[in-house]
This record gives C-alpha cells, structure tokens and sequence, in this order.
C-alpha cells in the first residue's frame, strides 16, 4: 500500500510541474478518492477462476458460483486443511458467505472438521474467513487418513467392474453396514460416521456415497431438499445424484435402508430410490434444485434387472416367478417388481393377492427351486407411491 501512495504522489507532483498537465487531468486528480481506489474489487464477471485440483474431483457447487464467490471459495479450499485462525477472501455479505460455505461442504466431505457455522470479519480493508473447527489438527489428521484407506479398501474390494455394478455395490455397502441414527453428534452427518462409526443421518449416507463415488471415478454429488419419511412426517433430507453411463440419476440410500424406514432386517434392502427421475422422486422429496435434469430411465435397478412391467398378464407372471425361483437359489426370500402405472399396478395387485394369482407364481416357482415353497408363508409390501409390490417368502 505504501509503494500505490508513493507512486500516487510522484504522479501528481510530476503533473504538477509538467508544462503538459491540462486542466481536465488535475481535476481528476484532485477528485480522485485514494481509499476507494484501494478498497474497489476487481471485475469478477471478467475474471476467470478455475477449479482447484485439491478436494473432490466432482466439485458441482462450485460451478454454480459467481467469479468472487468461486475465489472464495478456491482460497478456503487451498487452506483450511491446516486449520488457521483466518483466511483472506474477496468481500462477501452474508448471504454469499452462507452459500459458499455450504459449497464447500456440499463438494467436498473430508472437511469434516468443520463446524456448522463461520464468519467474516474486516482488518483494514481486508476481509477473512473464520471457521469454527470440532477437532484438532492431530486427530483431523488420523481420522482423514483412517476414511482415505477404508474407503480406498472398499472400492478396491469390488474389482474391476461397470459404473452401473459399482453403483450397486455402493448402495448395498453402505445400507448392509451403516445404521440410521439421527442424535445429533456431529459425526452422524459425516462420511467418517457412516464408513467407519457405521451409524449415521441421511447427511452421513449421502456424503459417504460421495466418498466412494470420488473413489471409483464416478461423478456424484449430494443433493439437499425435504422428504417425507415413514411416518408421513416432511423433513429436511440429503440423497445423491449419480452419472451413470453420461446420465444423471436421483440414488437415495436412506430411503433404501429398509431399518430406517421400520419395515424390515438387513438382509431385505431395497431399490425403491436407485437411480430414479425428477418426475418419480418428486412424489416424496420436494424443495431440491439440480441443472442436471434426471429424465432417464436406462439404469433404473427395476428395468435393469427386467423387473419392471408395463402390463400384467400371463408373460408377467412367468417372468416374476423366474425371478422369484432364482432369488430363493441364491439365498434370498424375496423379490420386488415395480409397474408402469397406478393402473396396471392396481390390477396386478387384484389380480396377485384377490384372485390368489401369487400361489400360482409360487407353484411355478417351486419347479425351479431346491426347496419346498408350498410349505412356506407367503406375505408382501405395497409402496402405492411407487406402484412397487415386494413379494416375500418366509
């Protein structure tokens, strides 16, 4: 600052005794405000800030930020991991700080460390970023390293396999060893509480599955919004949108937890919400935005595996107790088939359960099974939301 004011004065002093120094120049001079000019921000719409390489490879808030708010965004990212007292930003009010700061935690979930709030505060004319930090450095440290290698170990373990068989795998893992607490420790919203506590809110599920994705090379990212639970209550809620195959796709494994939603034991997982439109999720999840629309269908779990029907006849009922057979030879004690309309789900419905159609699929079914079926209870789920019918044998 004091290298700008000298130069100032040199430059009046030298049109001060210039001969050429018109009148226009030094009325422009003696109305120029020095403090305004070293407080001005730059003209962020013609200045170019690029992603860090530093964080989540898939950083989807960040580039729904203006120029400025990017910058402060790349000057936390750059160096909050040593945790400092503050970090210099460009000027924010504070709805920009509040969406900045939920980027970053949105982007990025090894910023565990953080807590919930942050402030902005004025040294001269300088602006900083304070955080608020939930742990120190050292165990920051252990902790960051600990969910790096565990979730490396997992995709790992998986082998070589398709975006679409990775996806599955990440759902079902994370919902067989993540159980849904909701308490309010600060973990429980992390993916270090899902990945390695194994307790976690839908927050831990969402970002977990971003950890992973990350991992796997897969683009994903946490969305937020409201959701009605089990219970019929609306309630804040985070799920994920996933790319799969160059499409985007809704993938919400809190709601396919089947112990959140009180209605089963790990081993009856669902695929209610894998890889779902904007259209279907709507039904239940309201008050979320993404500039990735999710239209397509291709990689829904139910068309995927041939379970979604758009009429229900005879050829249904074939098809439902070839999948029924090859679900109980390989350990399994259901299946669930979604259809294509309230309608032709209402008439299944009628026709499987009032006709007593479902004994007919379990006969068929036995004559390709190593059990006995006739000697098994026969029970079923509605999901009317969905137009899903889960089929159960016990």
């Amino acid at each position: 600052m004091k290298k700008i004011i000298a130069l100032f004065l040199a430059a009046v002093m030298m049109l001060s005794f210039s001969g050429c120094a018109n009148n226009d120049i030094i009325a422009k001079i003696k109305n120029f405000n020095l403090v305004d000019f070293l407080n001005k921000e730059p003209d962020w719409n013609k200045v170019k800030v690029d992603e860090l390489l530093t964080g989540s490879p898939t950083k989807y808030y960040f580039h729904q930020l203006g120029n400025k708010e990017k910058q402060a965004y790349n000057d936390i990212l750059s160096k909050i991991d040593t945790m400092p007292d503050s970090i210099e930003i460009p000027s924010l009010d504070q709805t920009e700080l509040t969406t900045v700061f939920e980027a970053l935690l949105y982007d990025n979930p090894y910023l565990f460390f953080l807590g919930r709030s942050c402030t902005i505060t004025k040294r001269g004319l300088k602006s900083y970023f304070n955080a608020q930090y939930i742990m120190t450095a050292a165990q920051y440290k252990i902790k960051k390293q600990r969910l790096q290698e565990t979730a490396n170990a997992i995709i790992a373990g998986f082998g070589r396999k398709s975006q679409l068989e990775t996806e599955f795998l990440i759902h079902n893992y994370i919902i067989n060893n993540c159980s849904y607490e909701n308490n309010g420790a600060d973990d429980e919203s992390t993916a270090y509480g899902a990945l390695i506590d194994k307790k976690a809110a839908c927050e831990g599920y969402s970002k977990a599955a971003k950890v992973l994705f990350d991992f796997a090379g897969i683009e994903c990212y946490v969305i937020s919004g409201m959701s009605t639970n089990f219970q019929g209550k609306l309630e804040s809620h985070m799920w994920d949108i996933v790319k799969i195959n160059g499409q985007y796709y809704h993938l919400d494994l809190t709601w396919d937890d089947p112990v959140t939603l009180a209605q089963g034991s790990r081993n009856d997982l669902r695929y209610t919400y894998f890889n779902v439109t904007d259209k279907e999720i709507s039904k239940t999840h309201s008050g979320f935005h993404s500039v990735n629309a999710c239209t397509a269908t291709a990689a829904n779990y139910y068309v995927v595996n041939n379970l979604y029907f758009t009429a229900y006849n005879a050829a249904t009922r074939s098809q439902i107790a070839a999948k029924l057979a090859a679900s109980i030879n390989n350990g399994g004690s259901k299946i669930e088939f979604k259809f294509s309309s309230p309608e032709v789900y209402a008439g299944a419905f009628k026709g499987l359960f009032n006709k007593q159609q479902v004994y007919d699929i379990i006969a068929v079914a036995n004559r390709s099974t190593s059990k006995d079926l006739s000697k098994l209870s026969v029970s079923y789920i509605q999901n009317k939301d969905f137009n899903i019918i889960e089929l159960i044998v016990n």
